[in-house]
C-alpha cells in the first residue's frame, strides 16, 4: 500500500488527514509548510490558517536544514520548537521523508518536553556527582600522604615506647602502649586499601606490566605463608606444579597484592582448619561457561586459574550479593573494615587484567574464591 497517498490530500474537505495519532505538516521543498493535520495545529497551538505558507523554521529550530539531514540519515531527530503564546522551551521528536514526485517533505511530529528534559536534567545531575565524586577522589588520593604519615608516626613512637626508649613501663602503661599500636597498624591497613580504591575510581593508579616468572613469585608468597598459618595451628596445602607455563606477562605487584589480599582475608577471618591454594591453566570449557570476555587466544595455556579455599570460612547470601560493591555497609556482620575492601580491589584489580573473579560460601564447604586472568597481553 503506498501511505504517502494519505498525506497527499487533494480535497481540504477529507478528514482522514487528521485522523492521525502523531501531528503532521507537509511542507514544500523550498522549506513552507503546505498543510497541518489537527494534531500538529493542536501542538503548535495555532491554526491551519496561521502555518500555512510560513516556513519551516519559524516553528522548528533548524529548519530545512534539519528537514535535509532527517530525511538523508533516515532517522529522527529531537529538536526545539516555537509554541505560540508560550515561553517554555518545548521539543519534538521530528520524522521526515521526501516525495519527490509531489515535491514535498512529509513530516512526523511528537512531543517529547517532558522526556527530553528529564533525560537532560539526569544527565546534568550525573555529571554533576560525577565531577564531585572525581574530585573527591582527587583530593583523598593527595592528602592520602599525609595521614599515613602521621600514623607511622604513632606506630612508630608507640613500639619505641614498648621498647622502652622512654623508660621502663609498667604493666598497666605497656598494656595501653600495645592497644595504641594495634589500633595505629589496622587503621593504617584500612586506609591504605580504602586510598587505593579512591585512586583506581580517580584512574590514577600506575600499572607496570612486565614479564616476570610466576612460579618463582609463588614460592616466594607460599613461603611466607606457610609461616603465618602455622603460627595460627592452621593447615596450609598449595599446588600449582600443573602450570604449563612459568613465563608470565602482567602488572606483578597487583598480581602478587590480588593473591596476597585472599590469604589475608582467609587469615583475618579464620581460627581454625584447613587453607589451599591452587593453580593451573583452565580448560577452555570453563572459560566458553563463564562466558570469559578478556579471551587473548583458543589456547587455554594464554590463562591462569586459582581456586583458594578456607575450609571453615563462611559467607553468607546477603554478604556475597555485595561483596564487591565498596560502599555497601552490613551492619549485622562484623567483619573487619579490610575484608571488605580487600576484595573490592581484587575486582577491580583482576577486571583490569582482563580477568575475572567469583566468590562461593556454603556452610559445610567453606569459602573458595576463584579468579582467571589471561597471562599475555596482546
Amino acid at each position: 500500500m503506498d501511505l504517502l497517498r494519505f498525506f497527499r490530500r487533494p480535497n481540504k474537505t477529507d478528514n482522514l488527514f487528521d485522523k492521525f495519532p502523531d501531528g503532521v505538516l507537509i511542507v514544500s521543498l523550498e522549506g513552507k509548510i503546505i498543510d497541518a493535520n489537527a494534531k500538529a495545529v493542536d501542538m503548535f497551538k495555532t491554526s491551519v490558517t496561521d502555518m500555512e505558507g510560513k516556513f519551516f523554521s519559524a516553528y522548528v529550530d533548524g529548519g530545512s536544514g534539519l528537514l535535509n539531514k532527517i530525511v538523508s540519515q533516515k532517522r529522527p531527530m529531537i529538536s526545539r520548537v516555537k509554541i505560540k503564546n508560550s515561553d517554555d522551551d518545548h521539543y519534538f521528536e521530528i520524522s521526515a521523508t521526501r516525495d519527490t514526485i509531489e515535491q514535498s517533505v512529509y513530516v512526523s511530529l511528537r512531543d517529547v518536553t517532558h522526556n527530553y528534559k528529564m533525560q537532560n536534567m539526569v544527565n546534568g545531575q550525573f555529571e554533576i556527582a560525577k565531577n564531585i565524586i572525581d574530585e573527591k577522589n582527587n583530593y583523598l588520593v593527595n592528602i592520602s600522604g599525609e595521614i599515613l604519615s602521621s600514623l607511622a608516626t604513632i606506630d612508630g613512637f608507640s613500639r619505641a615506647l614498648s621498647d622502652g626508649v622512654g623508660g621502663v613501663l609498667v604493666d598497666k602503661q605497656m598494656k595501653y602502649i600495645n592497644i595504641i599500636n594495634k589500633n595505629a597498624k589496622e587503621l593504617t591497613c584500612d586506609l591504605e586499601k580504602l586510598f587505593n580504591v579512591f585512586r583506581l575510581e580517580s584512574n590514577l593508579y600506575q600499572y607496570n606490566f612486565r614479564n616476570f616468572d610466576i612460579v618463582n613469585l609463588l614460592n616466594g608468597i607460599v613461603k611466607q605463608y606457610e609461616t603465618l598459618f602455622l603460627r595460627k595451628k592452621m593447615l596450609f596445602d598449595y599446588n600449582y606444579s600443573s602450570l604449563a607455563s612459568r613465563a608470565c606477562f602482567l602488572d606483578q605487584s597487583v598480581f602478587e597484592y590480588v593473591i596476597k589480599s585472599i590469604l589475608d582475608v582467609f587469615l583475618t577471618n579464620s581460627q581454625v582448619g584447613k587453607v589451599t591454594l591452587s593453580a593451573g591453566n583452565p580448560p577452555l570449557a570453563f572459560l566458553e561457561s563463564h562466558e570469559f570476555d578478556g579471551k587473548v587466544s583458543q589456547d587455554s595455556a594464554s590463562y591462569i586459574l586459582f581456586e583458594m579455599k578456607a575450609s571453615e570460612l563462611f559467607f553468607d547470601e546477603e554478604e556475597l550479593q555485595t561483596i564487591f560493591e565498596p560502599y555497601c555497609c552490613l551492619n549485622k556482620n562484623k567483619r573487619p573494615i579490610s575484608t571488605k575492601l580487600s576484595f573490592v580491589l581484587m575486582k577491580k584489580f583482576i577486571k583490569h587484567l582482563k580477568g575475572d573473579i567469583w566468590v562461593y560460601s556454603k556452610p559445610a564447604f567453606g569459602t573458595m574464591v576463584s579468579f582467571v586472568v589471561p597471562v599475555e597481553r596482546r
